[in-house]
């Protein structure tokens, strides 16, 4: 419902717990910091489902609650070399100034898409070559997560962000 609940920390919640549950019973944890500069940033975290197993992470949104400030993703058992790629430098960086909004004001997140550079869509980033799998459960992971925060966001803004 995008309200903030009292007395529940958001390290204290379990995503895989509560994901389980149906939509309208979860709690759902959102981290909020500043950095050095005094910006303020909104740090989401997610879970998903990779070719071998979980994969999960965090993707932070800067103030406009739209364009990513960082990602940090990672997984229990997925290929050396291929689906294991999701936890390095390389891959992450590519999401740092994405946007999950496209140019309407519509939530769509971050697409992971093969065949190449995307630097020029902020709604994409490359795939892992020879992680198809764990590359569309990120995708998947990214869109399925965030968007439940919108409600959040909204309130934030008293717009309609991704709506």
């Amino acid at each position: 419902e995008g309200e903030v609940i009292d007395n529940v920390k958001a390290f204290d919640v379990d995503m895989k717990t509560e994901l389980a549950k149906t939509p309208d019973k979860r709690k759902l944890p959102l981290f909020i910091g500043k950095t050095d500069d005094g910006e303020t940033k909104y740090v989401i975290p997610l879970r998903g489902k990779g070719l071998w197993g979980p994969i999960w992470g965090y993707v932070s949104l800067n103030d406009d609650y739209n364009t990513i400030y960082g990602s940090s993703f990672s997984h229990d058992s997925e290929t050396p070399g291929l689906g294991a790629e999701i936890n390095t430098p390389n891959f992450e960086n590519q999401f740092r100034n994405k946007q999950i909004l496209n140019e309407n004001g519509e939530f769509v997140s971050v697409d992971v898409v093969k065949g190449g550079n995307h630097d020029d869509d902020v709604n994409a980033v490359d795939a892992i070559t020879g992680g198809t799998i764990t590359s569309y459960g990120l995708r998947d992971m990214l869109k399925n997560g965030i968007k439940p925060y919108l409600s959040y966001f909204n309130k934030q803004t008293q717009k309609s962000i991704g709506e």
